[in-house]
């Protein structure tokens, strides 16, 4: 709380505002930079050495803060279909992962499928999918052990229409979605096969 209100605090500070020894303070910070939720930089200081100064990261304030988006973005989803219907929906969710993937993307000098389907793994880790590759001899299986659209998927299924449809413009392969999270499976496997296209 203390770094959400006071971003760029040193370990003194913060041991001031709560009466602990700094090496105290300093095993709690290394603990909290262990496991990803505070991060620092050096601040050059007039004399002696640089201080740190530390900060929440995102996936801190993204756990001890988490933010009401999903309530506000069902109730948005709803009003688009009252308006205009499904098929607006699921251009609007078309269009919004093809920019993203266009700006993941811009400059990629991915050739091979193998090459893609590895960015492709990599652009969706970054969305919070927990992506898991496995190549056979035919296809490589592609896992989403997360997804990062639970809530909205549960309500509006496009949602995983417009992903499978993504992949396979994507890769110009017929990718074969294997197990769904949405149907009550632990993830999200496609299949994507070696040699057959699109």
């Amino acid at each position: 709380m203390l770094l959400k209100k006071n971003p760029g605090l040193s370990s003194a500070e913060i041991g001031e505002e709560f009466r602990l020894h700094k090496v105290t303070v300093r095993q709690h910070l290394s603990a909290l930079l262990t496991q990803g939720y505070v991060y620092y930089r050096k601040k050059k200081l007039n004399r002696g050495r640089p201080q740190n100064i530390y900060y929440l990261t995102t996936k801190g304030i993204g756990e001890f803060f988490p933010g009401r988006y999903s309530g506000f973005a069902l109730g948005l989803l709803d009003s688009v279909i009252a308006i205009d219907g499904e098929q607006k929906l699921h251009k609007l969710l078309q269009q919004e992962m093809e920019q993203k993937a266009n700006d993941f993307f811009e400059g990629s000098e991915a050739k091979s499928l193998r090459e893609k389907v590895v960015l492709l793994a990599e652009f969706f880790n970054q969305q919070g999918y927990m992506v898991e590759l496995e190549e056979t001899v035919d296809a490589f299986i592609f896992r989403e052990h997360h997804c990062a659209l639970i809530n909205l998927a549960k309500k509006h299924n496009q949602i995983c229409q417009v992903e499978l449809s993504f992949l396979k413009r994507l890769l110009g392969q017929n990718v074969e979605r294997e197990s769904h999270i949405n149907m009550g499976d632990n993830c999200c496997s496609y299949r994507i096969p070696k040699l057959e296209k699109i």
